[in-house]
């Protein structure tokens, strides 16, 4: 029984992101209108007095009952709807939706009433919702100002949630944090960035809003675990998805070099599956960490190598040196280049990286995956064009794919390019760019589907 009610009852804890459907005139378990604009939590400020209905049954009859009801709940935090007393059960409903025996559809009042249930079991009591009974959501939607843009999410980090909040947000700081650390479960320390993040490092500075200053955390993503400390590495989990697509994409017996690994999202799991990694980051903190986890993950020796330099340097000296070892066997090689704020700078690097008795011949080219922002309307020619500017040479026939990873904010999305790296880059043997001919090319090559996102004409 305890089991049924569970898999009954359960929501997922899972979702981070805010909906926005809260403000309906009929919701009588949101906190009460008075506390909007607090900036200090006084939890007895907090108390709403409800009337809520309640079936009072037979305890033998809940299995039977409580499937035909289910969908009239009452669901609070730290309130359980269904209730023992003696051989009778409580059952408690939902007020916004049922205030009296004829807020039960016909159906369900039929069905109720071959099970002996009638309107002499519904009864009514004064219940008072208290600040445990609130989700963050509720808390938040009802505190902030309804005129502009509130807490729409937030991102947990193992034991910390970390918020980015804007600047109309910030007298409310200490009251955001505090809800959250009540509310987000395993939340040991909520933190807020200051300002934006670093690229040279990619981490960013922060303040603790509430809880304790331990930074080093644990992510569990793509059946590995990942350790480092938040306030020196950069972390993103809104881009687990985007891990897995990427690791799912690579066979045994791949090889990846990932220029800007930061603690490996990306580099360990593929190494698990036994391709040939070799993992670069510029931050010595990062570089520790991806160690760590290359280590904790107890990943073969055989298929990892870390390095800790600059990513130019990164590939003029160690793809330069690993590449044609793995081109040579016809391996699938993939390049990773996640620093969406400046990685499209270093894609000239490419370019006439190899003298062409250097390069052996090839059959199967690399791929590049880079990554940027796309700030505008029209995100994938953004995209493009970032990729076309940053090489000196007519490179559009190359891109394979634009892909739309996640929306940063308004007008802002992250993106990745797939770019195929032939011999004629490797050796510098393309074109010199016009870049008037290459965006004429691609509004030939490509066009705009039904749905808004940009397709690749058939040949």
């Amino acid at each position: 029984m305890i089991a049924f009610l569970k898999k009954l009852l359960s929501t997922s804890k899972k979702s981070i992101r805010l909906s926005s459907d809260y403000n309906t005139s009929v919701n009588k378990m949101k906190p009460p209108d008075t506390i909007r604009g607090i900036t200090v939590l006084e939890k007895p400020l907090l108390d709403k007095r409800i009337k809520v209905f309640y079936l009072m049954i037979n305890k033998s009859q809940l299995q039977t009952i409580l499937p035909i009801i289910k969908s009239s709940l009452m669901k609070l935090e730290k309130f359980k709807p269904v209730q023992h007393a003696d051989d009778d059960v409580h059952i408690y409903l939902n007020p916004d939706s049922i205030k009296g025996w004829c807020s039960f559809l016909p159906e369900v009042q039929e069905s109720l009433e071959k099970l002996s249930v009638s309107e002499c079991n519904l009864n009514s009591m004064d219940f008072i919702v208290k600040y445990e009974n609130y989700t963050a959501e509720n808390l938040l939607k009802g505190i902030l100002p309804v005129d502009k843009e509130g807490v729409s999410s937030f991102t947990k980090i193992g034991h910390i949630v970390h918020v980015n909040l804007r600047e109309h947000l910030l007298p409310y700081k200490n009251i955001i944090g505090e809800i959250l650390f009540d509310k987000v479960p395993g939340c040991e320390s909520v933190v807020n960035k200051v300002n934006i993040i670093d690229n040279t490092y990619r981490n960013f500075s922060m303040e603790i809003l509430k809880g304790g200053d331990n930074m080093i955390t644990t992510v569990k993503e793509n059946s590995c675990s990942f350790k480092f400390d938040f306030s020196k590495v950069y972390w993103n989990s809104r881009l687990c998805t985007e891990h897995e697509r990427i690791v799912k994409g690579m066979g045994e017996g791949a090889v990846l070099f990932d220029v800007f690994a930061g603690v490996g999202p990306f580099s360990i799991p593929v190494a698990k599956k036994k391709c040939f990694v070799y993992a670069n980051d510029l931050n010595p903190e990062s570089f520790k960490w991806l160690n760590h986890n290359f280590k904790a993950n107890k990943v073969c020796e055989t298929y990892f190598k870390s390095f800790n330099k600059d990513g130019r340097a990164f590939i003029q000296n160690d793809i330069k040196e690993n590449l044609p070892q793995h081109l040579v066997k016809g391996q699938q090689i993939f390049i990773i280049m996640n620093l969406p704020a400046m990685a499209v700078e270093f894609l000239d690097t490419f370019e006439g990286l190899f003298q062409p008795d250097e390069l052996p011949n090839f059959t199967l080219a690399p791929t590049i995956y880079v990554y940027c922002f796309a700030k505008g309307i029209n995100h994938m020619e953004i995209a493009r064009k970032l990729v076309v500017d940053n090489f000196r040479c007519d490179i559009s026939d190359k891109i394979i794919d634009i892909f739309r990873v996640r929306t940063v904010s308004s007008l802002k999305e992250m993106m990745r390019v797939k770019i195929r790296l032939d011999r004629d880059i490797l050796i510098g043997n393309c074109k010199k760019r016009k870049l008037e001919d290459s965006l004429e090319l691609n509004n030939k090559k490509y066009n705009l589907g039904e749905d808004g996102e940009e397709r690749q004409k058939e040949n």
